[in-house]
């Protein structure tokens, strides 16, 4: 009876540490399976790339995104090149210093040699953060619910 608690305990140990792990092992999605966008950014010095695959935009609306984060300076001077994102007229940029966070949305092409008639990503833009969200889209109804929920998120800052 003994020699019975302690491989008890002992199996409890491991039955939780592997619930553990489980938990936060990290959910990782192949590189072919991530965006054109994410490819191109995921190993460069200036920004931070993060492809989140099904992100739940509402109850019935899943779409796959990629997160661009400048790192510094140069990194948000290279996105906004690549983008193609204008200055912005000084009483925004004022309101951008003054700590507003103000998310700007443009459609993209899908990528650059896209001639199909597929629809086009949307792009969210925070200037505050300097962060570029490309919500990947497949069909374009989906549009709506992902302005919908941006502009939610806006107004429960």
């Amino acid at each position: 009876m003994k020699k019975s608690w302690p491989i008890t305990i002992l199996f409890c140990l491991l039955i939780i540490g592997g619930g553990v792990a489980v938990i936060l092992w990290p959910r990782t999605v192949p590189l072919q399976e991530c965006s054109e966008i994410y490819q191109k950014y995921a190993s460069m010095e200036n920004v931070k790339a993060s492809f989140i695959k099904d992100y739940k935009v509402n109850d019935s609306v899943f779409v796959d995104v990629t997160l661009l984060e400048a790192i510094n300076s140069a990194g948000w001077d290279i996105l906004k090149k690549d983008f193609e994102l204008p200055n912005l007229p000084a009483e925004l940029q004022q309101l951008v210093d003054n700590g507003a966070d103000l998310v700007f949305t443009k459609s993209i092409p899908q990528t650059k040699t896209d001639t199909s008639n597929s629809p086009n990503d949307l792009l969210a833009i925070s200037h505050l953060k300097h962060t570029l969200t490309v919500f990947h889209i497949e069909d374009e109804t989906v549009k709506h619910a992902i302005m919908r929920h941006n502009y939610k998120g806006i107004i429960n800052q």
